[in-house]
């Protein structure tokens, strides 16, 4: 362990930051989440490696907690929209689905990344100790807030023309 932090720990924390400023990037730069393009891969391949991971992580919370339900919800996500990729199932539906579907990807992994950070920095007078601090609710809050807001320019931006289905 280095830093406290196990080597699965930080194999999972830079995966995982990886992702995340990818995913990040990628929906600031092109609105959507290509799941074929070179970058959009890596998001993907990312975000699963860190999705999975996070089962081998129990140190810190002994079992089951809710970042691991987000993790399976994020893996969920992530095959939902190979799916709708594939096939069309919900007619005009689908490419909105699929899109909504990838972004969220990167809600699901903030809230955890959040909690973790603020638990963790600095390290002898940590920002919070629950993740149920005010502080970590209100950052929670914002996200949610801010997904909604780019969810419905997403919508818009499909519905308008603005997306080339990939």
């Amino acid at each position: 362990m280095y830093g406290g932090i196990s080597l699965i720990g930080w194999f999972h924390t830079i995966i995982g930051t990886a992702g995340i400023l990818t995913g990040i990037y990628l929906l600031i730069r092109h609105n959507f989440i290509d799941i074929w393009s070179n970058l959009g891969m890596f998001y993907i391949i990312c975000t699963l490696f860190t999705s999975g991971s996070s089962f081998f992580i129990f140190s810190a919370t002994g079992s089951f907690n809710d970042a691991h339900l987000l993790s399976v919800l994020t893996i969920l996500a992530i095959i939902a929209a190979f799916i709708l990729d594939r096939f069309n199932f919900f007619s005009f539906l689908t490419k909105y689905l699929k899109e909504l579907a990838l972004s969220v990807t990167v809600l699901l992994s903030m809230l955890p990344t959040t909690a973790e950070v603020l638990k963790r920095l600095p390290p002898n007078d940590p920002f919070v100790n629950s993740i149920y601090d005010p502080l970590i609710m209100n950052f929670y809050i914002s996200y949610i807030l801010i997904y909604a807001v780019f969810a419905l320019y997403q919508i818009f931006l499909i519905n308008g023309g603005s997306y080339n289905d990939r």
